[in-house]
């Protein structure tokens, strides 16, 4: 007797519970799937975190800007120094609201993991940060001069945001689930599943047909209503724009390994 292939729903499910299985790899099959279904939303989505963020036509996801020191490299006549924290107050003011301690990771899916798999600390440059230094050239004292600016973001903060994502999988899987389907979702299913998950949406009644679930009369259409309990919100992350709109979003890797800086008591503005 020929083994039944696991639908792609299933597929998806086994994919996003396992920790190892690449997530590139499912996020395929959630566009393949999106196509049997006709949702744009949940096509979209999926390329979206294959792709990246960086062409700007949409807004950064909120679990996709993560804690991050802002390092300046530089020298003296003394010393030079290597990965030198900055405080908000050593920033120039007109640059504080956008050059802050949260940096934009834009990158698509595929790249994340093999960040995350490295040990070094992953270094972005937001684009105005080169004008930054030339100004701040422009108003230091004799002999110091400022080489580089960037963002110091840990491979944990990346492994983080692949945990989101995995996640969100597993709650998109949940979601269709939960209204009934079995195998492939109707396009209102699968939308429905990415505004409740990624845009944190209110739910409402689905009708889906017995080509999507069991249902105890078979050819009669069901109406199943997912309703959040008085105390279930969705946890979701909700979206938010950068201060420089797509500018945060084309931030740029600009090295791989950090540098720690060596004289401690050297500021930049010192």
């Amino acid at each position: 007797m020929a083994r039944s292939v696991p639908s792609l729903l299933d597929q998806i499910e086994v994919g996003a519970l396992d920790g190892h299985a690449p997530l590139a790899d499912v996020l395929r099959k959630c566009v393949a799937l999106g196509g049997r279904a006709a949702s744009a939303e949940l096509r979209d989505w999926a390329r979206r975190e294959l792709d990246g963020y960086g062409d700007g036509a949409v807004e950064l996801p909120a679990y996709r800007m993560v804690r991050a020191a802002v390092c300046i490299d530089g020298a003296d006549l003394a010393k030079m120094v290597r990965g030198q924290q900055l405080s908000r107050w050593e920033i120039p003011e007109f640059a504080r609201e956008t050059i802050t301690d949260e940096a934009p990771i834009p990158y698509g899916v595929a790249e994340l993991e093999k960040l995350a798999a490295s040990s070094d600390t992953l270094h972005l440059q937001h684009p105005g940060m080169p004008d930054l230094i030339t100004y701040m050239n422009s108003q230091a004292p004799y002999g110091t001069s400022y080489q580089s600016m960037y963002w110091a973001v840990a491979p944990t903060s990346i492994h983080g945001i692949l945990d989101i994502i995995r996640t969100n999988l597993v709650a998109l899987v949940a979601e269709m689930r939960a209204v009934g389907v079995e195998d492939l979702p109707s396009a209102e299913a699968a939308n429905q599943a990415v505004n409740v998950v990624i845009n944190g949406a209110k739910r409402s009644p689905i009708t889906i047909n017995t080509n999507q679930a069991s249902g105890p009369d078979p050819g009669v259409s069901q109406t199943i209503t997912s309703t959040p309990s008085g105390t279930e919100t969705s946890r979701m992350p909700a979206w938010i724009r950068g201060p420089w709109g797509f500018a945060v979003g084309a931030a740029t890797i600009v090295a791989g390994i950090t540098g720690t800086a060596v004289w401690l008591d050297w500021s930049p503005f010192g």
